[in-house]
């Protein structure tokens, strides 16, 4: 995860009637927290007035943050908050929590958390553009869908929701902020029930600098992690501490490259568990390390359709998703409640389809693959986990379309540099050797396709989705992003 170390400010707004509260789920397109469950809200803009309010209630508090919920709320909702209140409708506002996100996370926000009391259950207009549903319900039922798995949260989501679960009255729970000790060990995150995400510093490709190690497994099934990858001696020592209370009873590798693998057989002999990996991985991580590499460890080779594992009671399978390495491995419960991708696709970055391990052409097939299975949820390794399948049908289809772009520009007789910066002219350098190894697959599959080393076009592709139906989104929203989001298009 790209590390980000100013906060932007925001606001987030509770309605409560009675006990219950109104809560929205967040379109699936969204760069930010893609589908996840959330209370009305957004940024303060640098320009919010600072004037204050006449308005009874609206007065005794920040006129920049009220004026950012005052607006937020009429462009999500609605509603007209100053308005409810001349008209009777609202009992309180009180200024309840506040939150910063951590340094290492990829959206950070230094949210306030407002509740207002309502007199009676306001009728909203949810905004489609921002909200894909919405919905009144008791924090206790909220909370109880998520530790079903039925919710993507972020922490301070549920810690206001809990806070209100013991005392339905609260007006101040203070600053909820998590404090992780990162000099001692690695953060630990839960956005989906029973799914801990352990972003370990990685020798990854830059926008990123971590890996997600991912913590899974009923209490009755092996406890699978997956991917730890420290990139140092201290990075190793902050990982062990943090799993010391709960050791894994297996390690799961995605793939052979560094940032999923670095450190893992070391932890192996230490913790003195079996690794996990397809007859791929194995083959490639000792041929360049040699048999040594795995030592006094146990390996267990898998393959599609095996059970390594439950979660909420649904098998766990072995998916193999070659692509970006041909011996990448994924896992999906049976019920299809969320699919791990690893590098399938990047919630930072862009993936990169390297030689000789990669090819485009399977990693095209695979998106498609993972695509028909509908996952509720997709996992990468790198970034948060984000509801539905939307980011992997944007990649295809984006895929698609720089390949026909790579083929009119190869055809002109450009050269692979010329081409480079043609497409990639605003790009930061370090990227520039994983971006030519992408033009380089789609040439290397536009050949495959064409017969005798010759580069032509593969009609089956004529059109951008080849028969994928894609969610439309609010395109304009991908036009926030930072240039790490902004690299994910190229």
């Amino acid at each position: 995860m790209m590390e980000n170390p100013k906060p932007l400010e925001s606001v987030s707004v509770l309605f409560i009637y009675k006990e219950q509260i109104f809560a929205v789920q967040r379109q699936p397109y969204l760069l930010a927290f893609p589908g996840y469950l959330a209370f009305p809200g957004g940024k303060i803009d640098k320009d919010e007035s600072s004037v204050p309010f006449k308005t009874k209630m609206l007065s005794d508090f920040d006129p920049r943050k009220m004026r950012a919920i005052c607006r937020e709320v009429v462009e999500e909702l609605g509603y007209d908050i100053e308005k409810g209140i001349l008209q009777d409708e609202v009992l309180s506002i009180s200024e309840l929590a506040e939150a910063v996100a951590p340094v290492f996370a990829p959206f950070r926000f230094r949210t306030w958390f407002y509740r207002i009391d309502l007199k009676k259950k306001v009728r909203f207009k949810a905004d489609s553009g921002e909200i894909a549903s919405s919905f009144w319900s008791t924090p206790e039922n909220v909370l109880d869908a998520f530790s079903k798995g039925k919710n993507l949260m972020v922490p301070p989501t549920r810690w206001v929701l809990k806070g209100l679960v013991e005392d339905p009255q609260a007006k101040a729970l203070g600053d909820l902020s998590e404090r992780y000790d990162e000099d001692n060990r690695v953060p630990s995150l839960e956005m989906l029930d029973g799914i801990t995400l352990l972003p370990v510093r990685s020798v990854t490709l830059p926008p990123a600098s971590r890996t997600n190690a991912i913590f899974l497994g009923d209490e009755d099934s092996d406890k699978l992690l997956i991917d730890p990858s420290p990139n140092s001696e201290e990075e190793y020592q902050r990982l062990l501490t943090t799993i010391q209370d709960s050791v894994p009873d297996a390690i799961f590798l995605t793939h052979h490259h560094p940032d999923h693998h670095q450190l893992s057989n070391r932890l192996a002999r230490e913790l003195r568990i079996p690794i996990i990996l397809s007859q791929d991985t194995l083959q490639r991580l000792t041929a360049k390390f040699g048999q040594q590499y795995f030592e006094n460890i146990e390996l267990q080779t898998v393959s599609e359709n095996q059970q390594v594992t439950s979660w909420h009671g649904s098998a766990v399978r072995v998916y193999e998703i070659p692509g970006h390495d041909s011996g990448h491995l994924g896992l999906a419960p049976d019920s299809m409640a969320w699919f791990l991708v690893g590098d399938l696709i990047q919630g930072i970055g862009t993936v990169v389809i390297p030689s000789p391990e990669g090819d485009m052409a399977t990693y095209l097939s695979t998106l498609k693959k993972v695509i028909s299975l509908s996952p509720e949820v997709i996992i990468p390794s790198h970034g948060i986990p984000m509801r539905t399948t939307h980011r992997l049908e944007e990649t295809l289809k984006h895929r698609l379309q720089r390949e026909s772009q790579i083929l009119k520009l190869h055809q002109s007789g450009k050269s692979k540099q010329e081409i480079l910066m043609e497409i990639y002219s605003d790009t930061d350098n370090r990227l520039h050797p994983a971006a030519m190894q992408n033009i380089e697959s789609h040439l290397a599959k536009l050949r495959s396709v064409g017969g005798n080393g010759q580069v032509t076009y593969d009609r089956q592709h004529v059109a951008a989705t080849d028969g994928v139906a894609l969610n439309p989104g609010n395109h304009r929203l991908w036009h926030v992003a930072d240039h790490a989001l902004k690299f994910f298009h190229r």
